[in-house]
């Protein structure tokens, strides 16, 4: 499932592919990406693109817990209490999310976060 609200998915056919995201990896916003929370959806700018785009309640949490401190598992375990899914599954999604987050450019490897 895309973390993108429909309404707002890119245009662009094929995004850039983003950098390798495992369960590992820490992760951080691009220090250009500037987001706001309404009503559970994050709507987000990429100041140096000028483009705006809408993520739903799980990659909005994302984005807000990609501090560049922890590991992707640690923030499914953090999320786990949140959302009403499988750990397993939420595992999957989270990654799933991350790897898409990345390649639209929203969030980066943290140094040396890239296990």
């Amino acid at each position: 499932m895309s973390v993108f609200e429909p309404a707002a998915q890119p245009a662009v056919p094929d995004p850039p592919s983003g950098p390798e995201v495992r369960s590992a990896s820490v992760l951080k916003r691009r220090s250009d990406v500037r987001f706001r929370i309404v009503d559970g959806e994050a709507v987000v700018v990429l100041q140096e693109s000028a483009e705006v785009m809408v993520l739903n309640a799980t990659a909005a949490r994302l984005l807000e817990l990609a501090d560049g401190e922890r590991p992707l598992a640690a923030i499914a375990a953090a999320l786990a209490a949140e959302f009403e899914v499988e750990p397993e599954v939420l595992r999957e999604d989270l990654l799933a999310g991350a790897r898409e987050l990345a390649a639209a450019g929203l969030l980066e490897l943290a140094p040396g976060g890239g296990a």
